[in-house]
């Protein structure tokens, strides 16, 4: 519980400066029809230091014997971003699930601004604004009724297709043209995610560790070659509360 108190001292030191962060979006791990699974959450996402804390709702349902649907919102810290994605699950034995889901999320920024330092040591400001759209699969295995336990693994593989504007401007406020960009080079997405619940049959404290790996930017690309005030965050660190009806 002492993480809970954390989360709003980190919310007003934070400052949303990424185009995007590893998503908290739930494992529901559903077993049978007609299940709802809910959740809220607050979540804090890094590349060094935090810089993005996101309010997070997950709904996910299960429409019959093997069909699934999920939906999930997050927002927080200027950047905003939302999924849906119709899935299957699978019981594997007493306490095993397997699921896979396919969708779509959407995301951005709103405009972000600061300041940057040239390798000739002048200081010139910047602005940043975009979105961005996902299409992805994702896979995930777990185990339910292990006590009051829940674990849960998570892989979401898929295309990262930004749109930002970054723009520099010098010190009489004019744009600098060679220090200004669009940015929408397409990366290869991978986002694994680990959670774990605990408490009772109809609601229980969940806590999840998300991480990504974008093939544009973590392989020296084209963010790096240029402004480095484009990054994205590697860690977001999540949690909440989850309910099943």
């Amino acid at each position: 519980m002492r993480h809970i108190y954390l989360f709003p001292v980190m919310a007003l030191m934070a400052v949303g400066c990424s185009v995007y962060h590893p998503q908290a979006v739930d494992i529901p791990l559903l077993e049978e029809a007609g299940e709802t699974r809910a959740e809220i959450s607050i979540a804090v996402s890094s590349s060094v230091l935090p810089d993005v804390v996101s309010f997070n709702g997950t709904v996910s349902h299960a429409f019959n014997d093997w069909l699934a649907g999920q939906a999930h919102v997050n927002g927080g810290s200027g950047v905003y971003y939302a999924q849906l994605a119709p899935g299957a699950y699978m019981p594997l034995g007493e306490k095993g699930i397997l699921e896979g889901y396919a969708g779509i999320g959407f995301g951005g920024s709103s405009d972000h601004t600061g300041t940057v330092t040239s390798e000739e040591g002048s200081s010139y400001t910047y602005s940043f604004h975009g979105n961005y759209s996902v299409p992805f699969v994702q896979a995930n295995i777990g185990l339910r009724h292990l006590w009051i336990f829940e674990l849960a693994f998570g892989m979401k593989v898929g295309a990262y297709l930004p749109n930002y504007s970054y723009t520099e401007f010098d010190n009489n406020g004019d744009v600098r043209p060679d220090a200004s960009m669009l940015y929408r080079t397409t990366s290869l997405l991978l986002e694994p995610q680990l959670q774990l619940r605990i408490g009772g049959e109809h609601v229980k404290f969940t806590t999840r560790a998300s991480f990504c790996w974008l093939s544009d930017m973590d392989n020296g690309g084209y963010l790096y070659s240029g402004p480095n005030n484009l990054v994205h965050d590697i860690f977001t660190f999540g949690t909440g509360l989850s309910f099943t009806f």
